[in-house]
């Protein structure tokens, strides 16, 4: 039975195999504690401002920019239009294969001077480049498998969110079933692209049971190359004896492991803390029980209203009422 409705609906595909899925996230966002800023004194949440860190003046919404720092406080305007440019030059999923990486090259960001923005910005205004706004690429809810990769052998640095993919209807059971036992029995994972807010993401999908994980990716240029933090480690000849030792310790501590082991404790005892505060805070001001004299007053008024809604209804049948008995009275004293 599924609790919860799937983060988009979509189509696997496998060359020519291709059936309908849901992407269902795997973690629990609302789980999560999370505070806002408020008042000390009233209790009320607090709202900010937009206000110039140099100045000190308030700015509006519409003059709010994004920006590239380049250098301390210095930064590169990125307009609607550069956004829209790279967009454009952005390949559609499926369209060209998953990178190689002899054919890799992990480009730097630019950290041209400021002075350069106002030179660069009068270059394009010169140049009157028109930017007509991209569309979508079309199947972009189509997760089309590019390639296979040994399972285990994608590294964990790179695993960003998990999803759980089931098949959506009863039609593409069958189709879902032959990419999910064929994957397994080949002991791999398949990498993909997906479109996630507007976003193109690698994917990586893997069997799971009964059904599939898809795990979002981290770019390469997402991690730091590790050479830069372990290239100064110096390697070092230890002593057999140290070493079974540590053998020894890691023996002792070793189980199976269990999902209990990632409890979040910090989470538990902040959650027991304020299970204690909303407690104290209902015994120091309980709620104040109406009072018999209050539930009579509250009757009397109930009562005194439908009495007030009801008198001129009664008038006017009093009014009816009369009327045949007046006229007749003055046909007889005619």
């Amino acid at each position: 039975m599924l609790t919860s409705r799937p983060a988009r609906n979509g189509y696997l595909k496998l060359s020519f195999v291709s059936c309908p899925i849901a992407l269902y996230p795997a973690t629990a966002a609302s789980d999560r504690l999370s505070f806002r800023q408020v008042n000390r004194r009233t209790g009320h949440p607090l709202k900010h401002k937009l206000v110039d860190s140099v100045t000190g003046e308030e700015v509006a919404s519409s003059d709010k920019a994004r920006g590239y720092e380049t250098d301390t406080d210095k930064f590169l305007l990125v307009e609607d239009r550069d956004i829209e440019r790279a967009r454009s030059n952005r390949p559609a999923p499926g369209a060209v294969e998953l990178a190689a990486p002899s054919s890799f090259r992990r480009d730097s960001p630019p950290t041209a001077p400021y002075e350069l923005q106002e030179d660069e910005g009068a270059g394009d205004e010169g140049k009157a480049e028109e930017i007509v706004p991209t569309p979508r690429p079309r199947n972009t809810r189509t997760v089309e498998i590019e390639r296979f990769v040994p399972v285990g052998q994608v590294e964990v640095s790179y695993f960003e969110k998990p999803y759980y993919i089931a098949p959506r209807g009863e039609i593409g059971q069958e189709a879902f079933a032959v990419v999910r036992d064929a994957m397994a029995r080949e002991k791999v994972a398949g990498l993909a692209r997906i479109l996630l807010a507007s976003r193109e993401r690698p994917f990586l999908i893997e069997p799971m049971g009964r059904g599939l994980r898809g795990i979002t990716l981290r770019f390469t240029q997402d991690l730091r190359p590790e050479q830069d933090f372990f290239a100064g480690i110096p390697s070092m000849r230890l002593p057999a004896e140290m070493m079974e030792l540590a053998r020894h310790i890691i023996r002792t501590k070793s189980a199976e492991f269990d999902a209990a082991m990632l409890e979040d404790r910090y989470r538990t005892a902040l959650v027991r803390i304020l299970r204690k505060k909303q407690a104290k805070r209902a015994a120091a001001a309980p709620a104040a029980s109406p009072s018999r004299e209050n539930v009579i007053n509250l009757m009397d008024a109930l009562r005194r209203s439908i009495a007030a809604q009801d008198k001129p209804k009664r008038r006017g049948t009093a009014r009816k009422r009369r009327t045949p008995e007046s006229a007749s009275t003055r046909r007889g004293t005619g």
